[in-house]
């Protein structure tokens, strides 16, 4: 089995060879996390760090609180967006507007909405140590008018004594005053090992 990083260079996405990298269907994301590795994250041990929830939840309401109090920093302070980094640079707004969508995504059969919510909740952390092995054609079922891009990354979150591997979508406007937003989020079933 071949680990992410020794894919043929035209499956990853190198920024600065953006022109020349070529994108993998837009239907394939949640396939491709399946060929996620947890070497592809860093070692055993650093992924188990960064696996494990600062938040945990059951249900859809404790997952929107957690966001609210995500984007308020502590809960104090009403903010309509707070901005995430990746570990790979990537910038992207949480947005107050966004959580109903977060906390209701669609999960692919046999993976449980508390897994949705866990990830929802953790967003935060996920998000900081979250890749971007593969870069993606825009759906065209979709509308994707004033959209520069659907980037999709993974990060590893540890649920129900496994390592899942979650996607997150960042939806990249084409005009540069508006900022990218965390889209959608959804858990993998599938084991990173």
């Amino acid at each position: 089995m071949k680990t992410l990083y020794e894919h043929e260079p035209s499956q990853r996405f190198n920024p600065l060879n953006d022109f020349l990298v070529r994108k993998e269907p837009w239907y394939s994301s949640s396939e491709k996390a399946r060929t996620l590795k947890i070497e592809d994250f860093g070692t055993p041990e650093e992924v188990r760090k960064m696996a494990k929830p600062i938040r945990y939840v059951k249900s859809r309401s404790e997952a929107e609180n957690a966001l609210e109090n995500i984007i308020s920093s502590n809960g104090t302070v009403k903010r309509s967006a707070i901005e995430l980094k990746s570990k790979s640079g990537i910038s992207a707004f949480l947005r107050r507007s966004s959580i109903g969508k977060l906390v209701s995504g669609i999960q692919e059969k046999g993976t449980p909405k508390e897994a949705l919510w866990q990830a929802a909740a953790n967003i935060d952390k996920l998000f900081v140590n979250s890749i971007e092995p593969w870069r993606f054609e825009l759906n065209p079922d979709k509308n994707n008018d004033g959209l520069k891009d659907r980037r999709i990354l993974y990060a590893p979150m540890e649920y129900a004594e496994r390592i899942l591997p979650v996607k997150l979508t960042v939806k990249e406007f084409l005009d540069q005053t508006v900022n990218a937003k965390i889209y959608s989020i959804e858990a993998i079933n599938f084991d990173l090992n």
